[in-house]
């Protein structure tokens, strides 16, 4: 809980709540496990060659058979392996190895899949003075596992402990390293924390994928903060200590107004926005006009701001807007090594669909009407028909009659779902916490989501509230998941292009089954995606890779927007309805987003290394893109890319990494919640 000269001051200054300095010993179960660690404390030593003929002692002081990762989002397969502590040279090591071959309750069509993606999650040696926070889950029912969080803002997939050995984890954590509770969420535990202001903004994360201050703290000076180490008896690693500049930049901030506010209900972007100095900055107004209706609503206008180009207005007379010039030369720059895409074509027309119908209304050749649509869109007229295939409301083989009774079943399943929630009384509802939580995010999204299209505008518009409507049905349909800041963005182009309520619910529902994972309270989908793009990256872009790396921008949370919400923010209502029927069809990859990012960094890769742009400013200029890109020559670049990356790309890609479809499997799909193992 806050003190009271803390409330005091956080009411006056704005600052955020610093987590209280106790260590773990105030918990009994860890200091049990903390006693029995003693008495089990026969560490074994192994001798380690380092290559140079010198040799190192290991002392393994921890050490944990089947601690178990899921490569994807579901039940398919899962990889167990030893995780182990060890000290060497002094300093504290984690490592994950797996074992050989994947758990037997993996699928063998998953088997192969999983082998392919092994190296990728193997942990040889990760220093301890890398980790920013871990946060501990333990559901109700299922087994507890960890997520930790890297200062570079990257996340490791959730590790599961299917022996126990959590508790004793984090009493021999204790031993080696500085670890402190938030006092924010008593489930993170914040490693290497030493009251740095910077870094109090962030004791109130519980997520995965949130960035740290990652230009502002490194590796070098993550022990910056010498007074505090020496309080916790690490004295001897003065040598990371931060230089006069660090300093100063810290002393510049310790003013600054941050929210501490918090909602576990929320995701990772109303987060995001404590990231940066500029992100603080733009959205300290916007939370003080919000704060008399508490911390909920003052929590959820930081994720606005990330949502929101709106919030821009601090800095208009510093715009950074794309150079004309610029991008010519980036345009020959990459034409030197790049095939261009096809052309774009014109949309699907009335008679092009027809001619792709047999007699009984079958798709004769999907493939081929999949790639008309990749290189021209559809035709708005048709749309609401086309939509239907490309989601995978209809099969590509179905029949005019049977799309009709598939329409009146949907229709009458859909009535059904929606009483659930239209019979709650009022008297219930004041005991149905969940219910009332997500029906006032819904009403507040709704009508602010596409106001400005003729469709939502206007004060009483029936539109708007069918959008309501439809978004509180999908949080009972999907209790687990429920609703999420962003799900309306989604739902708002769909019922547009329906008009009508049960089946853009249905489309909206099948599309959730793809893009759901971006809203996992684990924020597991979002971190997959961002490191297949850091892969990319790296493949298709070494040059802009390595300065991403040297300038710690390597999370890539710049385009976290791009990712989250499949560039909605970043073109035009109408435009946006054209890329997302392009990247439904799935011609070139499920995953074409993710080289559509890789194509517009790359287009714009000369200003961003001129202009050696750091995350601040790169975080400023990417959100500026919006409107000024050209939609057109984007969809070229990424076809031209996917073509060069070929097996190469689909490799950096893990499996499951939305908007893979669910693998189907006899366990069902394996949902990423506190309550569902």
């Amino acid at each position: 809980m806050r003190r009271e000269e803390a409330s005091a001051a956080a009411a006056e200054a704005g600052t955020p709540r610093s987590p209280d300095l106790h260590d773990l010993s105030d918990d009994s179960d860890y200091a049990a496990a903390a006693a029995a660690s003693s008495s089990h404390s026969a560490m074994r030593s192994d001798l380690v060659d380092q290559g140079s003929g010198e040799t190192a002692k290991v002392d393994v002081v921890y050490e944990k058979e089947r601690v178990t990762i899921h490569p994807t989002q579901y039940g398919s397969g899962r990889i167990s392996g030893k995780l182990r502590l060890y000290l060497q040279q002094g300093s504290l090591f984690l490592s994950w190895e797996p074992n050989e071959g994947v758990d037997s309750l993996s699928s063998n069509s998953a088997t192969m899949e999983i082998e392919k993606y092994r190296n990728l999650y193997t942990i040889k040696a990760l220093p301890l003075s890398d980790v920013r926070f871990i946060r501990k889950h333990t559901p109700t029912f299922g087994f507890e596992y960890i997520i930790i969080v890297l200062s570079s803002g990257l996340a490791f997939p959730p590790f599961y402990f299917y022996n126990g050995g959590l508790r004793e984890l984090f009493a021999t954590l204790k031993k080696h390293v500085f670890i402190i509770r938030s006092d924010d969420d008593p489930n993170v535990f914040l490693v290497n924390d030493f009251q740095d202001p910077l870094q109090k903004s962030l004791s109130s994360l519980e997520l995965p994928g949130v960035a740290t201050v990652a230009n502002a703290m490194s590796r070098q000076n993550s022990l910056s903060f010498t007074s505090s180490v020496d309080e916790a008896g690490h004295g001897s690693d003065a040598k990371h200590g931060a230089s006069s500049s660090m300093t100063e930049y810290v002393s510049k901030q310790k003013h600054r107004s941050n929210d501490p506010g918090r909602d576990l209900s929320i995701q990772v972007l109303e987060k995001f926005s404590l990231v940066t100095k500029f992100a603080r900055d733009t959205t300290s107004s916007l939370f003080r006009e919000n704060h008399s209706s508490g911390g909920h609503t003052y929590g959820r206008q930081q994720q606005e701001y990330v949502l929101d180009n709106r919030a821009n207005d601090k800095y208009k007379d510093q715009q950074i807007t794309p150079d004309k010039d610029s991008l010519l030369s980036d345009s020959m720059e990459s034409n030197k090594i790049l095939a261009w895409g096809k052309p774009r074509e014109q949309p699907l027309s009335v008679d092009e669909w027809r001619s792709f119908l047999d007699p009984e209304g079958r798709v004769m050749d999907s493939k081929t009407l999949r790639k008309k649509v990749f290189y021209g869109g559809i035709d708005h007229v048709l749309r609401k028909e086309v939509w239907k295939f490309l989601l995978g409301y209809h099969e590509y083989d179905s029949t005019y009659a049977e799309r009709e009774y598939l329409a009146v079943m949907k229709r009458t399943e859909y009535e059904a779902i929606k009483s659930q929630w239209k019979s709650i009384s009022s008297t219930q509802a004041k005991r149905f916490t969940k219910f009332r939580e997500r029906k006032g995010l819904i009403d507040k999204d709704v009508v602010r989501t596409d106001r400005s299209v003729p469709y939502y505008e206007g004060d009483d518009n029936q539109n708007v509230l069918v959008l309501r409507d439809i978004l509180l049905t999908y949080s009972f349909y999907n209790f687990d998941l429920g609703y999420c800041q962003g799900m309306s963005d989604f739902l708002a182009p769909i019922l547009y292009v329906m008009e009508d309520e049960s089946e853009s619910f249905w489309c909206f529902a099948i599309l959730m089954e793809r893009l759901g994972a971006n809203f996992n309270r684990d924020q597991n989908g979002m971190h997959a995606q961002l490191l297949a793009l850091s892969k990319l990256v790296e493949l298709l872009d070494p040059q802009l890779h390595n300065y991403f790396r040297k300038n710690d921008c390597l999370n890539y949370f710049f385009c976290f927007r791009w990712v989250l919400i499949q560039f909605k923010r970043e073109f035009s209502f109408d435009q946006i309805m054209l890329l997302w029927e392009v990247l439904w069809t799935h011609y070139w990859s499920e995953h074409f987003h993710l080289y559509l990012c890789v194509a517009i960094l790359k287009r714009y890769r000369s200003r961003i290394i001129g202009e050696q742009m750091d995350f601040d400013t790169l975080l400023k200029f990417i959100n500026e893109l919006s409107g000024e890109i050209n939609l057109d020559r984007a969809i070229q670049d990424a076809e031209a890319l996917c073509d060069q990356a070929g097996p190469n790309g689909a490799a950096c890609i893990p499996p499951g990494t939305p908007p893979s479809m669910p693998i189907e499997t006899d366990g069902g799909l394996y949902v990423q919640q506190d309550e569902v193992m």
